[in-house]
């Protein structure tokens, strides 16, 4: 630290446990440090927790410092900036870089959600995570810059892009029920029964299970990664889907990204502020079949003929993907991986953006911009509602009571949950995998948002013909009952391959 201190970048290694952050971090520090060089600016990054001598020489400085960045929001960045804010007379403004922690509450923010100010900007890296800020601080201070990932990424550029079809599907990322894998694994049993010709599609699965489950619901399936193996088995999908568990990050990036594929992503996760698996596909020229949900809308700007985005449907049990949509989204990448071919240079425009020269530009950009008042930054009261509730459920982590809180729709809807599924009288029903009736008692084992049951009347005069799967068998269920499980995101309209 020196007399002549301008901005002082606090970043950390605490979460290198969240694959995605050990490329993430270091690249926003590469932005701050291109503007340190850029001479326009004097920049200091710290690491945390700071070692005792550098902790008293920044405290030292406190008065001097023109901007104070978080590169996440940690204890030990908090800890820094709560220490800095506290020494100051005039509050100097703080860059806060968010990874989705408007749709938890902030919680990792703990009592220094108390001391923001209007003066200080969350940066977010789509429109859907800014809603979430807003939604929580209305007079939030919000910038839009994605993460500089390309430079580092390999890619296949200068290489001729040849018509290949491509059946091979990857996932790449965690394991875990907001992820959405169970209803992907429908959606491929979907394929082979409404698609003759899709039975050639294969999936590989990269990532390690991750036992979260929907902390912010309190929700957890034990063992999701067996559950999903043994739904595979009874969906007879053991010859189409292959389990690689966690890879080093390098050899998935390097190995996995460059090979022929078409990358899929039904992910419902509560913060998928981003997608980095997503853009390293997307920067090497494949398809990519993901659903429209937070971060993910994003890229359709830069790479329209290589991505498509599944609608995500509000329900009254929370955000659905209906299997059927994207069984149809998938076969239609898989088409095109042969029969369409992306320029070179159309690809390029779209690695530009996510480029550390172009996010420099913008960050530079956000600094000239005018200042504002150092007033307190009101919380919300959809806010003040998370933090009575943290205390209510006497949890950090939990803040809804389950999929049907209305102020988790709030987050949903920001986050991309759109139009409820139609109900169709001319259609076809098929029930999801994980809802059964035997007994005069509908039953759902939903691994992502719970279970519930229905008692059947079979007195009730109007019944409808609806099948399970996987057996094909057909029951018959009140009408009422049918409408009310597709309202909830648990029967579909199967498609037919015309």
């Amino acid at each position: 630290m020196s007399s002549n201190d301008g901005i002082v970048v606090l970043t950390t290694r605490e979460k290198d446990w969240w694959l995605s952050l050990q490329e993430i971090i270091p690249a926003i520090e590469r932005v701050w440090d291109r503007i340190g060089r850029s001479e326009r600016k004097t920049v200091s990054t710290l690491c945390v927790p700071l070692p005792p001598e550098i902790e008293q020489r920044l405290h030292a400085g406190a008065s001097r410092l023109e901007r104070i960045v978080l590169t996440t929001v940690t204890p030990g960045t908090v800890k820094a900036a709560l220490l800095l804010r506290s020494q100051m007379e005039e509050a100097a403004p703080m860059t806060l870089y968010l990874h989705g922690d408007g749709t938890d509450g902030f919680e990792a923010f703990g009592a220094f959600a108390d001391v923001l100010t209007e003066r200080d900007t969350f940066v977010v890296t789509c429109e859907e995570e800014a809603a979430t800020v807003r939604s929580c601080f209305p007079n939030a201070q919000v910038e839009l810059i994605p993460f500089p990932l390309v430079d580092h990424f390999k890619v296949n550029s200068g290489k001729r892009r040849t018509k290949v079809e491509i059946t091979r599907l990857a996932y790449v990322g965690r394991v875990s029920e907001q992820k959405n894998l169970h209803t992907l694994l429908f959606a491929l049993w979907i394929m082979r029964t409404s698609f003759a010709w899709a039975s050639a599609v294969t999936l590989d699965v990269y990532g390690g299970e991750d036992d979260l489950g929907s902390p912010n619901m309190g929700l957890k399936h034990s063992n999701f990664g067996t559950y999903l193996r043994e739904l595979a088995e009874s969906l007879g999908l053991e010859d189409v889907v292959t389990w690689h568990g966690a890879k080093p990050r390098d050899w998935v990036f390097y190995d996995v990204h460059q090979e022929p594929h078409v990358l899929v992503s039904p992910t419902l996760h509560s913060d998928e502020n981003f997608g980095s698996s997503v853009l390293a596909s997307l920067v090497n020229g494949h398809q990519v079949v993901t659903t429209a949900w937070g971060g993910h809308n994003g890229f359709q700007e830069w790479f329209p003929q290589l991505l498509t985005l599944v609608p995500v449907h509000q329900s009254t049990m929370g955000p659905v993907v209906d299997p059927g949509s994207l069984a149809r989204a998938i076969l239609a990448a898989v088409e095109r991986s042969s029969t369409v071919v992306v320029e070179e240079a159309a690809i390029d425009r779209g690695r530009a953006a996510f480029s550390e020269g172009s996010v420099t530009a913008r960050t530079m950009e956000m600094l000239r911009r005018s200042d504002h008042a150092p007033v307190p930054l009101k919380k919300s009261p959809i806010l003040q509602h998370i933090d009575e509730h943290r205390v209510l459920f006497g949890s950090a982590r939990k803040i809804y009571a389950d999929y049907e809180d209305p102020v988790a729709q709030v987050f949903f809807k920001a986050y991309g949950m759109e139009k409820p599924l139609p109900f169709d009288e001319r259609s076809c029903y098929v029930l999801a995998p994980w809802v059964s009736y035997s007994d005069n008692v509908v039953r759902i084992v939903d691994p992502h948002r719970g279970h519930r049951s229905f008692n059947v009347d079979e007195k009730i005069s109007t019944l409808r013909d609806v099948m399970m799967s996987p057996t094909m068998k057909t029951c018959r269920l009140p009408e009422s009952l049918v409408k009310k499980l597709v309202a909830q995101g648990y029967a579909f309209s199967l498609p037919s391959e015309g």
